[in-house]
């Protein structure tokens, strides 16, 4: 590979909706960077490059350090009614179709600077706007109702696509029956550069490893509710294993340790504060850390109401409140001390009152305070500098290839599908029963007037009914698969086509031809049809078409509401409307013409080819 394809990497990005017009996901969050040039200085004062170009050794210790600076930043949403905005109809009617600009302060003046190998945490009471300047930071949310002012710079450069970054969200996204050795190699083939020889990936994956102190449940299955695995603590480290896998500079991670228990949660901080020994700069949401999780932080942003009360130095926190007047009583935890002053009590009007002049204080001193600490850095990023730096972003960016992408999720389906003994049980067993059922019922019918009528209801219940109950079953297993593509599809990492290919290439020889041929023997000869090899593969060629035609139509539902309930509705209506056209019930030809290519639209043509 060309020196200049080394270094890069992919990273994930997931939606966050603001409810308004063309609101989208920042996709560029996730694209591959150039960083040919990018390194830093190790304590000899030589300069250490990092590659993933597989050209050369790869290894987590040689990470290129980065400085965050922010300068006033400020971000906005305008939240008037916008008939684009299907949540904010109600409020659209109750203002008269008034629609003018209605502005609200998400974030306000907040500056910090984060040094190369700091372990920051982002604290402050519910709604106080932790994840909101995390993700503006990591660049995650991009709407036209969206206004952001000020300066946000990495190692002096405007936007984080010029440094390698990595996301880590608050949910787990693993597939269940993976181990996490197993895991964390399908997630290096399919981020690591294509040069990258298996030996490497799989070194860097054993690295990987035992950075998180995964070793102990290396070879044990993620679990979920129904199947033990891991424990909640390590879903968790192999989530950041994951983006880990690419070296980023830096590491950004929503509330990492919600859901965890008190000793998991400070395992899990120690993990981070060790990854940012190494040199990466690491930035953290976090909900009421206890005090030994307190001590590992290098700084501190406490938000209220979207404004800093206090933003940098973790030892200088306590002091400054002190010196504001709140003396931290003995014995007790400074994160719930800081958030507790920090915070709105809610309970009484007079106790709002108190604690709304307390906090509107406390961001008073503290922009006092931050005009002193925090250095001007000159010039405003503007919408546009960001769109183009991800145009560029996204030019330069490499990824796996549809082959490569196709064989990795291939074989990471075939293993997900054979452990799951009941799954394919559940089809072929449907299979034998549907066919064993309607063959019966069918059962050698005669070749009369009655009989004819007899066969062609049994074609109908042929490409109707087992069509229909492969279109729940695909629809079901869709949405629980769909969180783990649009995680990987952000990142970069997997494509639309692959993903769909590859479950198919991988349930052919377990569930798409047998399910069809064990229902087409069934149904065909108890039925007493023609006993001739041609027209019982024609009879089992349609079947098979129509199983791939209801799993296209099931996956067109899933695109459209990625979860069950909707997914679910929106296949019966489509399934109604088809078998009302299909010609069984009322003629194609007394069907007005201006609905009558209803019956062409999906698999209900099959129908129509049979009958």
């Amino acid at each position: 590979m060309a020196s200049h394809d080394e270094g890069k990497i992919r990273l994930p990005a997931l939606p966050v909706e603001l409810g308004g017009e063309s609101d989208r996901t920042d996709r560029a969050s996730s694209t591959t960077t150039y960083l040919d040039h990018t390194s830093n200085q190790n304590k000899d004062g030589n300069t250490r490059h990092f590659s993933l170009s597989g050209a050369g050794q790869l290894s987590l210790d040689d990470v290129a350090s980065v400085q965050v600076q922010i300068r006033d930043l400020e971000v906005s949403v305008n939240t008037a009614p916008s008939w684009l905005a299907p949540s904010t109809y109600p409020n659209l009617f109750k203002s008269k179709f008034n629609t003018a600009a209605e502005m609200k302060t998400l974030l306000h003046s907040v500056n910090a600077d984060l040094a190369p190998g700091s372990l920051t945490a982002i604290i402050g009471g519910s709604g106080s706007g932790k994840t909101t300047l995390l993700n503006t930071v990591a660049e995650r949310i991009v709407s036209s109702r969206l206004h952001q002012e000020g300066v946000v710079t990495f190692n002096g450069e405007p936007g984080v696509h010029t440094v390698r970054h990595a996301y880590v969200m608050q949910q787990d996204i693993l597939l269940p029956t993976l181990t996490v050795r197993e895991t964390l190699r399908y997630a290096a083939d399919l981020r690591l550069p294509s040069a990258t020889k298996r030996q490497d990936r799989w070194r860097i994956v054993e690295e990987v490893i035992r950075e998180l102190g995964l070793k102990e449940c290396a070879d044990t299955r993620i679990g979920n509710s129904q199947h033990r695995g891991c424990s909640g603590g390590e879903k968790r480290r192999v989530s950041i294993g994951v983006q880990l896998l690419a070296n980023p500079s830096i590491l950004f991670l929503d509330e990492p340790t919600t859901g965890l228990d008190a000793t998991s949660a400070y395992q899990l901080v120690r993990t981070l504060k060790a990854l940012a020994n190494k040199g990466r700069t690491i930035i953290t949401t976090i909900h009421q850390p206890r005090s030994e999780i307190w001590k590992l932080f290098d700084n501190i942003i406490i938000l209220t109401r979207g404004s800093p009360a206090y933003s940098g130095d973790a030892s200088e926190c306590i002091p400054w409140f002190e010196s504001q007047g709140f003396p931290i009583p003995a014995f007790v935890n400074p994160a719930e001390f800081v958030i507790d002053i920090a915070a709105i009590d809610n309970r009484t009007p007079e106790l709002e009152t108190k604690s709304s002049l307390r906090v509107e204080s406390l961001q008073r001193h503290w922009k006092q305070e931050s005009e002193k600490v925090f250095l001007p850095l000159g010039g405003v990023i503007s919408q546009s500098h960001r769109h183009h730096r991800r145009i560029l972003s996204h030019g330069h960016e490499e990824r796996a290839g549809f082959l490569r992408q196709l064989r990795v999720l291939t074989c990471r389906t075939f293993k997900v599908t054979y452990r799951d003994p009941m799954g394919m049980t559940a089809a072929l067993l449907e299979a034998v029963l549907l066919g064993a059922i309607t063959g019966y019922m069918f059962w050698n019918v005669g070749r009369d007037q009655a009989g004819i009528r007899s066969r062609q209801g049994g074609l109908y219940i042929t490409a109707g009914l087992q069509g229909y109950l492969i279109l729940l079953f695909e629809v079901y297993r869709l949405t629980i698969d769909m969180p783990t593509f649009d995680r990987e599809n952000s990142e970069n990492c997997v494509d639309a086509l692959p993903f769909i290919l590859s479950r198919r290439l991988a349930r052919m020889p377990t569930e798409d031809v047998p399910v069809p041929f064990i229902f087409s023997v069934l149904m065909y000869f108890m039925s007493g049809f023609d006993r001739d090899a041609g027209k019982f593969f024609t009879f089992f060629a349609i079947t098979l078409l129509n199983q791939y035609v209801s799993v296209a139509c099931a996956m067109t539902c899933v695109t459209a509401v990625r979860h069950f309930p909707g997914a679910s509705l929106m296949a019966n209506l489509i399934y109604t409307i088809q078998s009302i056209a299909c010609g069984m019930f009322v003629q194609s030809s007394s069907i007005p013409v201006y609905v009558r290519w209803i019956k062409w639209a999906a698999y209900n043509v099959c129908i129509r080819t049979g009958t």
